[in-house]
């Protein structure tokens, strides 16, 4: 118990303060450049390494909701917001047959897709969320994304879906919160750590939401997916 209390103390006090300031100066294109660069969300041999949260049963239980939904809902096209290695996108894709936009803001990563994917079902964008044009679709996918930005930043993404009929926002949450939308740099790390996490139904967002499904993660973590805007009422 000590041993896990004094890490979780040179977490708080040491590793997460040193990466605030080795992010917080990066713009979001440059901070989520270098982290697939230097492999901050792991490495698994592929040239491009999302994270734990691409692969295992939540992922898989992630895309069979998401399936469901798209088949119960006649979705016909689908923008992932974030779509980092495509690893879930793929599976959505290949289960449903949807028209399927990826858009990130690593440009190596949206090119080594386009050279490597070759589906006419699916297209690829590099594009920064928080302020550039997105791609229209019936269903806009944000998973584990918001986690990675300010409060801010997520105000400015949310600004910019406002089109979409549908939105699907999954986030890495705490099974007992101690609190919400606690803020934070843009960077590889998430609200988790300080017990807290991105709540779209609270201040000072407080957006209608509905929550869909929720599939637990580890022993004190959950993927929260809600529907947000107007369709969530419905």
């Amino acid at each position: 118990m000590l041993r896990k209390w004094l890490r979780h103390l040179r977490l708080r006090l040491w590793i997460l303060p040193q990466l605030h300031r080795t992010y917080s100066s990066l713009s979001v294109a440059e901070t989520f450049k270098k982290i697939y660069r230097t492999r901050a969300w792991g490495n698994n041999g592929a040239p491009f390494t999302s994270g734990g949260g691409s692969s295992g049963p939540v992922s898989e239980q992630y895309c069979a909701a998401v399936v469901e939904f798209i088949r119960d809902h006649q979705v016909q096209s689908v923008v992932d917001l974030g779509c980092g290695d495509f690893v879930v996108g793929r599976q959505i894709v290949e289960a449903t047959g949807v028209r399927y936009t990826g858009v990130d803001v690593v440009p190596e990563l949206i090119e080594h897709h386009k050279s490597t994917v070759h589906d006419p079902r699916v297209s690829f964008q590099c594009a920064d969320i928080t302020s550039d044009p997105l791609p229209a679709a019936d269903l806009c996918l944000i998973r584990q994304v918001l986690q990675h930005l300010s409060n801010d930043e997520i105000a400015k993404v949310l600004a910019n879906i406002g089109t979409f009929r549908w939105i699907l926002v999954s986030e890495d949450v705490p099974t007992n919160p101690r609190s919400f939308n606690r803020d934070k740099p843009h960077g590889p790390d998430v609200r988790g750590y300080y017990g807290s996490g991105v709540y779209l139904d609270r201040p000072p967002f407080s957006r209608p939401a509905k929550e869909l499904w929720s599939f637990g993660l580890r022993e004190e973590a959950v993927l929260r997916t809600v529907l947000l805007g107007q369709a969530s009422a419905k």
